[in-house]
């Protein structure tokens, strides 16, 4: 009974800190500035929630609800924050991969629900298919990510190879254990500090993308300062035909250079001074 309601506040608290995480991302959204993929993320953090809610319930709420929603809501939480950082990250999200891997997690899940109901199965599955949704994380982070961040965050990239590992230690760790758990809430201590951490390191990976954004606006905001800095600055203009020098060693015409830099657009006409020089008999027009 003491591992019973030990568990089960363990994984409450986890859906409460989970909301609050989802409340906090929304007014992100509705205050500050955010890119394509935030949205996702959002929805991500919502669907862990709701997820370890109903897992929580576990003795409440019929298996069904508890154990294969409650789990693939988790699973599905992973696949919409990869999806919001391909997003992000300016690239397709692989949605075919994931609506493949979640057909595949359902059935399995149901499978050992079920017909041959076996929570070290279930585990096995649920960290297997965790393993796989984090090392897209990894690749896309490494090889998408550069695109739209030019300074890499070093911290969050390998705070994401842990993300792989953890789930694949746990699978190691489970072949040793002398007391296989037949259920969840029934758990021991290590099945608790499994729990424990991989509550903390979702809270820190929602952080780092919570980051990244931040990363992304503060990047944004150096380029704006640049290119006022260059447009507000002494520019290189010749004294003869007036082109102007940039920043590259190139000269370009006044039209080319501002509308590069200062993001302008220009229509033509003629002053009356030109007008009555170049056509004097037509000066009529205006």
């Amino acid at each position: 009974m003491e591992h019973f309601l030990d568990m089960r506040t363990l994984i409450f608290v986890s859906s409460v800190t989970s909301f609050i995480l989802f409340v906090c991302m929304l007014y992100i959204r509705r205050k500050q500035k955010t890119y394509e993929g935030f949205l996702y993320w959002v929805f991500a953090v919502l669907s862990n929630a709701s997820g370890m809610l109903l897992l929580s319930m576990r003795g409440i709420l019929p298996d069904f609800l508890v154990i294969l929603t409650g789990n693939t809501l988790i699973i599905f939480s992973i696949v919409l924050i990869n999806t919001g950082l391909s997003r992000f990250s300016g690239t397709r999200p692989h949605v075919r991969i994931y609506l493949l891997l979640m057909t595949l997690f359902i059935p399995l899940y149901f499978y050992y629900t079920y017909i041959i109901p076996s929570f070290t199965d279930r585990a096995a599955v649920f960290s297997i298919f965790q393993i796989i949704l984090c090392v897209f994380l990894v690749i896309i982070a490494r090889r998408d990510l550069p695109r739209v961040l030019t300074k890499r965050n070093y911290i969050i990239f390998w705070f994401l190879i842990f993300t792989v590992a953890w789930p694949f230690l746990r699978i190691i760790a489970s072949f040793f254990e002398a007391d296989m758990a037949t259920d969840l809430m029934k758990a021991g201590i290590s099945h608790q500090l499994n729990i424990l951490g991989s509550i903390a390191a979702y809270i820190v990976l929602i952080i780092g993308l919570i980051i990244i954004n931040g990363q992304r606006v503060e990047q944004e905001m150096i380029e704006a300062k640049n290119e006022v800095k260059a447009i507000t600055g002494l520019i290189p203009i010749c004294a003869s035909c007036k082109k102007i020098r940039d920043d590259k060693g190139y000269w370009n015409h006044l039209e080319s250079y501002l509308s590069k830099n200062a993001d302008l657009d220009f229509s033509h006409a003629i002053c009356p001074e030109c007008m009555q020089k170049l056509y004097p008999d037509k000066k009529h027009l205006k």
